[in-house]
């Protein structure tokens, strides 16, 4: 994203000195930085032994969705060059939605969250 960001100039001067450019693409950073932190706390669970489901699940439904908000964000920024092939943008938002449906529905991990973290009645 910064390459583009400062090479695309709009109303003379580079589009990442905008805020509606800077704001988005921060707060994606930090939600893939909560995501790959929640991965390696599973990883270590795992490596121990231990049980590690909820933090795996967490860690693939925080990935997926931030994985989605940057694609869709990357597309926003690229503007209508968002579609454009070669800047194979247009491919990451259209995988990044296969996130919400496989290998587990987004809807599958919250209803094994809010039984194993919040002690709510299985539903599934």
């Amino acid at each position: 994203m910064g390459r583009l960001t400062r090479e695309r100039v709009v109303f003379g001067r580079p589009i990442d000195q905008n805020q509606a450019i800077q704001h988005p693409l921060a707060a994606v950073w930090m939600r893939l930085q909560a995501a790959e932190l929640m991965t390696y706390k599973a990883a270590a669970l795992y490596d121990q032994g231990r049980p590690c489901g909820l933090e795996a699940n967490t860690a693939r439904n925080l990935a997926g969705s931030a994985a989605y908000e940057a694609a869709f964000r990357a597309v926003r920024t690229h503007g209508g060059f968002g579609f454009a092939q070669e800047y194979h943008v247009e491919r990451y938002f259209r995988e990044s939605v296969l996130n919400f449906i496989a290998p587990v529905s987004e809807e599958l991990i919250l209803s094994y969250v809010a039984e194993k973290a919040l002690g709510m009645p299985k539903s599934y």
